[in-house]
Parts: C-alpha cells; structure tokens; sequence
C-alpha cells in the first residue's frame, strides 16, 4: 500500500497533507469530498437522497432526473442521471413508453402542489426514531434482511446480469480470438469486426457495468493476447464513460485499446510466456520492444490512419510524462495515457511484469504508486480508483469476524461498509441458504472488512451464491 503525501486534488475533507496511514488510502478516495461512486446498475445504491417518485405527465423542465421504470437501453439516453433541460426531452422519455420517473428535489425543481397520493423516497422511519442499535440483537445480526432507503436490485436480479455477462465476455472472447489470429496469419485486420466488438461493450456497459467489470476478474491469471485486449478495452470504455467522453471518442479509444498490442502478434508465440517469467534474454527483450512499431506497420497496412488510433498502439507503454508541470484533468483528448494506466492495471492483475497476479486493491495501489509523482498520469489513476471501487458489487470479502461474503449494494459515502450476502462462517462452512448483512447496521465495534478474496482460489461461484440467496 502507499505511504506519503496525499495529492491535493484526492485528499479527502479533514485529512492533512502528511502521511497517510496505509490501511486508509484507498477508503479514502472514496470520502464524500470524490462525489458518489460510479453509477453500476439501476438501482444500486443505498442512499438517503430527496427523490421523488412521480408520473411522467408531472416532469417538467428544471427537474432532475435520476431513474426510470424501464431498462436504460430502451430509452434514447446515453446518461442515467440528468437535468431536464427542454420540452422534447420529455416527449422522448414519452415515446420510449416511460411511465414513472424519480426526480431528486435538491438538483432541481420539486413537484408543485404534490397530492398526497405521491411519496418520498426516504428511509423508513417510526414515530419514534431511535438511535443505532449498539446490541448484536439487531437486523444486521439476526440475519433478518434490513430494509434499504431505496430497492436493492435482487439477488436474482443480481445473478442474472452477471449470467449475462460471462455470456457475452466469453462471445466477445471468441470473436477476439478469431480477429486475432486472422491478423497473425494474414496481417489483415477485420475492421468491422474490431467495431462490432468495441460497440457491443460499450452498449452493455450502459446498463450493467458493474457485472461487466465483475466478470473480467474471472479471467485466467496468463492471459492470452485477445483476452488481455478484451480487459484493456472494457476498462477503458468505462473510464472513458465515466469522464464523459463523447461516444465517437468511445468508440475511438475502444478500438485502440482492443488492438493496442497488435503488434505482438508478429512475434513468437513464448515471447510473452517469457515475460511473465521474467526470462527475456537481451535479444528477446529488444525484440519485444518492437511490438508497438510492429503494430503501427500493420494499422497502416489495413488503412486505419486515423492519428489518435494508430498513437495508442504506438506510445502506450510510453508511460512517462514529457513535464511536471500541474496538469488539468484529462479532457478527453489524450486517449494514449488513459490506455497506457489501464494496461498496466492489467498487467498487475494478471502477473505479466513477471509478479505473482495481485489483487485489484493490490494492483490500484501499485499503479498509484507508480503514477504518483506526475499529475498527468494520478489523475488517471485516481479515476480508475473511483471507477473500480474498494468494495465492488460482486466482489467477495473477509470479514473481521472470519465470516466471507458477497457485496450485494454500495452506500454512497459509506463505501467501506456494503451490504453483504454472507456465504461462509467463521470456520469457513457455508451458509445456505446465505445470510444478508448490512454492515452500516453493525455497532462501532462491530463486524468490519478486512479484506478482498480472489474467488477462484477460495473455490466459491458467484452465481451460485446469488441464487441461493434468492431461493
């Protein structure tokens, strides 16, 4: 983990300039002052915000949007949450068959002269409120399910888009496979096939981008060349979505990072099985050092010149800024940097610089760490920070109590205390069916994280927790 000044633009509320303790640093970047947690699905998160539930005859333009009663991908909007600026907006959220929508009244305007049939969306409360229960004879102790402010998705909702999503990674995967080795024996590139595979992620991405980046943790840890690329795209789509590029620059950087190293195609085949072992000899290590020109040669072979495309594949491992000097956030424009961060995010997870394959708070950290230094490249790394999330949905966790279990839902400004299906006690057996857990439920001293598992290695199925949890 990382030890030293806490950068100016990250550092949360209240925290000094010295050293940050190591056990804190990532819960940090997750501290209010970042804004809430990357939008994943809808719903998602727990949260206490002012939303209103209304019919859509009652939207009016001032309002602020922030859910709908239908799938994202049935309506012509590209962003879950956004001011309603002009009449026609409206008329297309009609035309899409929407019905209800939910508005949040500090964003914009509230509904006038509200009948009392409409409702807060709110926490529950009694006539009497009483402060959190300190005993262990509360919901999140008993294993009763606790009543969020606003609905969770499902455990079977849950289950199904991440089905879904190992679906169409392995689709993806098998169509990069064929792309690829079309290139290696040919050195043609199928142009239109890259595309259909950049547009098809992107598009699931949309609406359930929490189970899309979940499932690339249940890649292999030796990744081959189209699954590397696979990642590397993904990833870089939901970065790119997340700093709000336009949707040609999407698709843009998409298409660079799926083919970044292209190049290496033209090698031989235990270059890279080499590298992950650290075994490159002189001449292999300049050979390899060839990919990115090698992979410009052949951009430039199939016609795609396009300037900012054919700079990925060639400077992506140039990862070395050209000034100290202060730097804005990135605005878009220099899609290399952001797929040069997400590459090397990559290569940690999977054990290709020759370490033992890391966790992705290991990785992050690492990666901070290595991009601390220049502004350029931390603001990058501190948005992949924020976009992967400490705790993510369907990521499995340790608990102080030796209990494991499944993150389920997110709580702005509470990140490091998701609720939780529990799938195995203290002594490692399973809880079937498993039991939820809402850990800001839990007394001061009460169960806490303590660390993030590989599923793999601890030979427990996502899925199939989920189901159970559902049954």
């Amino acid at each position: 983990m990382l030890t030293g000044p806490f950068p100016y633009h990250i550092r949360p509320k209240g925290l000094s300039l010295g050293l940050l303790p190591k056990k804190f640093f990532l819960l940090a970047l997750f501290s209010k002052s970042l804004g809430s947690p990357i939008e994943h699905e809808t719903p998602l998160c727990v949260t206490s915000m002012p939303a209103r539930t209304i019919p859509i005859s009652r939207l009016k333009v001032g309002m602020y949007l922030v859910g709908l009663d239908r799938s994202w991908l049935l309506t012509p909007f590209l962003r879950h949450q956004f001011l309603i600026q002009h009449e026609h907006e409206i008329a297309m959220l009609r035309k899409a068959g929407v019905a209800t929508v939910v508005i949040d009244t500090d964003r914009g305007k509230d509904v006038e002269d509200e009948p009392t049939t409409s409702r807060k969306v709110s926490a529950p409360q009694t006539a009497q409120p009483a402060p959190p229960s300190t005993s262990n004879n509360g919901p999140a102790a008993t294993g009763e399910d606790p009543k969020p402010s606003v609905a969770r998705p499902s455990p079977q909702q849950l289950a199904t888009h991440f089905s879904q999503a190992k679906h169409h990674r392995e689709q993806w995967l098998s169509q990069a496979k064929v792309l690829f080795e079309k290139t290696r024996a040919t050195d043609v590139i199928d142009a239109g096939e890259a595309r259909h595979i950049v547009d098809d992620v992107l598009g699931s991405l949309l609406e359930r981008q929490a189970a899309y980046l979940a499932v690339i943790g249940l890649g292999q840890p030796d990744a081959d060349l189209q699954e590397h690329g696979l990642t590397v795209c993904t990833l870089s789509l939901a970065l790119g979505k997340s700093l709000g590029l336009e949707e040609d620059r999407l698709r843009l950087l998409g298409m660079g990072a799926l083919l970044h190293d292209i190049g290496l195609l033209k090698l031989p085949r235990n270059i890279m099985k080499m590298k992950r072992l650290q075994r490159l000899s002189p001449a292999q290590h300049t050979l390899y050092e060839t990919h990115p020109e090698e992979g410009n040669r052949i951009m430039q072979k199939n016609g795609l010149e396009e300037p900012d495309l054919r700079s990925i594949i060639t400077d992506h491992h140039r990862c070395e800024p050209a000034t100290d000097q202060a730097a804005d956030p990135p605005s878009g424009t220099d899609l290399v940097k952001l797929v040069g961060v997400i590459d090397q995010y990559d290569e940690l997870l999977t054990g290709q610089t020759g370490l033992p394959p890391l966790s992705p708070n290991q990785a992050l950290s690492q990666l901070y760490q290595r991009l601390q230094m220049h502004d350029e490249w931390r603001i990058i790394a501190s948005s992949l920070i924020k976009l992967v999330g400490i705790y993510p949905l369907y990521s499995l966790v340790s608990l102080t109590s030796g209990e494991v279990g499944l993150v389920a839902a997110v709580t702005p400004g509470k990140a490091h205390l998701p609720y939780l299906y529990l799938c195995r006690d203290k002594f490692q057996r399973p809880y079937v069916p498993p039991k939820p857990l809402d850990l800001t439920q839990e007394p001061e001293n009460g169960r806490r994280v303590k660390a993030v598992l590989d599923p793999r290695q601890c030979d427990i199925d996502i899925e199939l927790v989920l189901k159970q949890a559902a049954a």
